[in-house]
């Protein structure tokens, strides 16, 4: 038996036409959807498509935005059933499938559709998801009970799941828009200059800033390989790394045509799938900073030799003043009161000019690496403050291990910061008590400790210790002069050599400070020679 024997042909002419409407309507859907069509474009047409196929008076899609909610409309009805959006949104957002209700006098208990009593008999509610998301519901109005056949069915709920697409489109595109607009927004008014490149090293975002320093337009830098638009080896060499360098050496400096000094920085731009996508290169004026860190050093070294040469001539005048006539005991005491009073300055400015020397954020110090002998260092720092150890009858002894390498550091700044934390020690520690100076090796790593059994830090002060100008305080402590720069020079010389400093303490039982060195090859280079 055949179809034509099953329907009249005007009844097969029929379904063929409404098969083929349907088909034209969801291609033209699909078109609009892929175009980044509007929703006030793709949601009408969406929604008169429901209403053509189903007969309904009224279809209607309803979403939230800015905290209430937006409604698309299509049908004879025109926008007559406006009031009843909200009710029905409510409702609707609950459920997980379409609910029809075929009788709106009996609807459920949680939904108020009086303001439809009189114009409709039925409605088809469904509700929007992505993702077991909602995003919004589309509700279809008939004026009289309508029970959908299967086939209609079929193809509302998939001009449904299209309205979906479409409104999760637009969305993720207003989203995309707005985070573009920002960005640029950010781009255009940041200072420095920012360029983006692709894995394959091509130009993609070349911000006014960049346009400005490298005298190069967004529009032609866009799309162009990076080498083919900048030309500074030094920031080549950072956007294409060589094996040996693989981009590590990031701290740099470029100096522009005009003179104005820049650092420039390279970070990955990773993916959302968690890969890199290319390279983000900043390049910041830091011309005003370099001058004041000039300005600070060269103030610092006139400072710190101004205030030499007095201290230095006071002491020498102390010296000679037993050889132009007796000195009685009380004179001598006084005599030397003076002295520490002077080695306490001298030893001040010193600090003082190491710290401004050292300090990460301004200094401008070059390590003067040596072969040196770790275990010589701590016996002459040991040597150096036993008088001072002697005076509160404290143990300073030394200590080293055996398998302690030859390294190549700058023994001047090592000494002075292990001299920091033994005086410290000293300080701290009551008479009688013991400090030890000891250095290791453990997991590659070279250990300068001074462990002592003073009176101890607290844990909550040990977190700032290393920090410029940082002392704790306590009633112990009055009457023990300090500057607060010891601690954050010894961590800055350990920074310096690639390491770090730390600390181990208890309250009433002593501390050990440890400065720890890396054996890495800078540190090793040249120790044999």
């Amino acid at each position: 038996m055949t179809v034509q024997e099953t329907l009249p042909t005007s009844e097969l002419y029929s379904t063929l036409q409404r098969y083929l409407d349907q088909r034209r309507l969801l291609s033209e859907v699909s078109r609009r959807i892929a175009t980044s069509a509007g929703l006030a474009e793709t949601l009408p047409h969406i929604l008169n498509g429901i209403c053509l196929a189903t007969g309904a008076v009224s279809a209607r899609a309803v979403m939230r935005e800015n905290g209430g909610t937006i409604s698309f409309a299509s049908g004879s009805a025109g926008g007559k059933f406006e009031a009843a959006d909200g009710p029905i949104f409510n409702y609707g957002q609950n459920q997980l499938s379409p609910v029809d209700i075929l009788d709106i006098s009996t609807p459920p208990s949680d939904l108020d559709l009086s303001e439809l009593t009189g114009a409709v008999s039925s409605i088809l509610i469904l509700p929007l998801q992505a993702q077991k998301m909602q995003v919004g519901i589309l509700w279809v109005a008939f004026e009289h009970a309508h029970q959908m056949a299967q086939d209609e069915r079929d193809f509302v709920e998939l001009l449904a799941l299209q309205a979906t697409i479409a409104i999760t489109n637009a969305r993720t595109f207003e989203e995309a828009k707005s985070g573009r607009e920002q960005l640029a927004a950010i781009l255009a008014s940041v200072a420095d200059a920012i360029i983006m490149v692709d894995k394959q090293r091509k130009i993609r975002v070349f911000n006014p800033a960049a346009e400005a320093l490298f005298q190069v337009t967004a529009k032609t830098a866009v799309g162009q390989p990076f080498k083919n638009i900048i030309k500074s080896e030094t920031l080549l060499k950072l956007v294409y790394p060589d094996e040996q360098n693989d981009g590590a050496e990031n701290i740099v400096e470029y100096v522009a045509p005009d003179g104005r000094i820049f650092a420039p920085h390279v970070s990955e731009v990773i993916g959302e799938n968690g890969n890199t996508d290319g390279w983000l290169l900043a390049v910041r004026d830091v011309s005003r900073f370099k001058r004041l860190n000039e300005n600070m050093s060269t103030f610092l070294h006139t400072v710190s030799h101004d205030l030499r040469s007095p201290l230095t001539a006071a002491k020498g005048y102390l010296d000679m003043l037993p050889m132009v006539g007796e000195v009685n005991d009380k004179q001598e005491t006084m005599m030397g009161k003076i002295v520490t009073s002077i080695q306490d300055m001298t030893n001040l400015v010193e600090k003082v000019l190491d710290a401004g020397r050292l300090d990460p954020m301004m200094g401008t110090y070059q390590l003067r690496r040596e072969s040196i002998d770790p275990s010589d260092v701590i016996s002459k720092v040991v040597s150096t403050l036993s008088s001072a150890a002697q005076k509160k009858q404290i143990n300073l002894r030394s200590r080293s291990a055996s398998n302690i390498p030859i390294m190549y550091l700058d023994e001047m700044m090592i000494e002075r910061a292990l001299q920091n934390l033994v005086e410290n020690a000293i300080k701290y520690t009551p008479e009688n008590g013991e400090v030890t100076v000891e250095v290791e090796m453990k997991n590659d790593t070279l250990i300068f400790a001074v462990t002592d059994n003073g009176l101890g830090i607290a844990l909550e002060d040990q977190q700032r210790l290393f920090e410029r100008g940082e002392r704790v305080r306590r009633k112990e402590h009055k009457g023990i002069r300090g500057s607060g720069l010891g601690l954050f020079i010894v961590r800055n010389v350990a920074q310096q050599h690639g390491g770090d400093a730390r600390v181990q303490s208890e309250e009433g039982k002593g501390s050990r400070f440890e400065i720890l060195i890396p054996l890495t090859d800078e540190n090793l280079r040249g120790a044999g020679d």
